[in-house]
């Protein structure tokens, strides 16, 4: 069978070669992507997939003959849904794809549906940052509408603070839009959700660890075993999955999880990036750029595999300055059996942007382990540290 596949993110390697080894003929289309998948796939299209500027009538054609249509990519949701529903072909549907895009959307339908959400409001300008503080609002979050990866988010506590960062914030924007919102306190954690024709089929926990600059950015994710959404959580994604009317789709779901109801942050109709899927393989035996395909193509999701892991985890380095020197893997895995992948992703010579976004990480490592203590996230730790430290940029968490 035959699976177009409209952009790729980074970092999503194992999705390229899941699908080869269930017996798929892929075809990527991304001119604007920069994950550098064209060897790992059976035809390639250099073209433009993103939302805002993609030829859907003319990706339409490209995918005409293909058994489905998925995507790997936050900026090109609505463009896949759109190219599945004109051929035929199952997706998350249009409606789920345009409401994932715009955080502002995410709220009000939400609201619409009677889901809890944060006092927010959507900023094309200054003077929107001026009435929303002026209207009482305290600690707030400044963010993007439409970008994802924890891109340009940042803590504001006042009009003028928000009108400082709003510069950036808009530039971070496809729409050059923004939102603001007031500042939910608490433990975050993301549900990973199989959605088969509208319903919930499968869904993990994954807790998260954020931090760096501005707060938000991403350093670790743990799934463990005996850690699973509980009725509340579970209620709300089928929630969120009725009142955005998802069809079939691998869905991320953020959520605070500690205030007296889960309240969601954000979602996608997209697996999650960050290497969450390979966690929720570790410890579920669930791969689910496998489920993501297979929904795609309308075949019957795979059974739930023998597992190897009852914990799974991925720490990132954040770090500043100059990266001096390249490091094997194996100079900072000896003695950590649990570590099972560590990368440099900075190269040797260059200078660490600004850590205002996700794709700013300098490094990672992933590991896993039979057992529920704490030893792997130790071993994780300390994998980072020596990693930071010998490329010279020690890391900043």
């Amino acid at each position: 069978m035959r699976l177009f596949v409209v952009g790729a993110d980074p970092h999503r390697e194992r999705a390229f070669s899941t699908w080869p080894r269930a017996g798929l003929s892929v075809t990527l289309a991304d001119g604007a992507g920069a994950g550098g998948y064209e060897h790992l796939v059976d035809r390639f299209h250099p073209v433009e997939v993103r939302d805002e500027s993609a030829d859907v009538e003319a990706l339409t054609r490209m995918a005409a003959g293909h058994d489905g249509v998925t995507t790997l990519a936050e900026g090109s949701l609505v463009t896949a849904a759109t190219v599945a529903r004109e051929l035929g072909l199952p997706g998350p549907g249009v409606h789920a794809a345009r409401v994932a895009r715009s955080k502002a959307r995410q709220r009000e339908v939400g609201r619409r549906h009677g889901l809890p959400g944060p006092r927010h409001s959507a900023v094309t300008g200054p003077d929107d940052l001026v009435r929303f503080f002026a209207a009482g609002h305290a600690a707030a979050v400044l963010k993007p509408l439409d970008s994802a990866g924890s891109t340009a988010v940042f803590a504001v506590r006042t009009a003028e603070e928000a009108l400082d960062r709003w510069p950036r914030v808009q530039a971070a924007s496809p729409s050059r839009t923004g939102i603001v919102e007031e500042y939910l306190p608490g433990a975050e954690a993301s549900v990973e959700a199989v959605v088969h024709r509208g319903e919930v089929v499968f869904a993990s926990l994954t807790r998260k660890q954020t931090g760096g600059p501005t707060g938000f950015l991403e350093v670790a994710h743990t799934t463990a075993l005996a850690d699973r959404p509980d009725a509340a959580v579970s209620a709300l994604v089928r929630d969120l999955v009725a009142a955005w009317r998802v069809e079939s789709a691998v869905l991320h779901v953020e959520v605070k999880t500690d205030g007296p109801r889960p309240v969601p942050l954000e979602a996608t109709v997209r697996p999650a990036g960050d290497f969450i899927t390979e966690l929720v393989a570790a410890v579920h035996g669930r791969d689910l750029y496998l489920d993501q395909a297979c929904l795609a193509l309308g075949l019957p999701l795979p059974a739930e595999r023998q597992a190897p892991a009852r914990r799974a985890e991925v720490r990132f380095l954040l770090a500043s300055g100059t990266v001096r020197r390249t490091v094997a893997p194996v100079e900072v895995l000896a003695g950590r059996p649990d570590v099972r992948n560590v990368r440099q992703l900075a190269p040797a010579g260059c200078r660490l942007p600004p850590l205002t976004a996700n794709r700013a990480r300098a490094g990672y490592a992933l590991g896993w382990s039979t057992d529920d203590g704490e030893s792997l996230t130790g071993q994780l730790r300390a994998t980072i540290s020596d990693l930071g430290t010998s490329m010279g940029t020690p890391d900043q968490t």
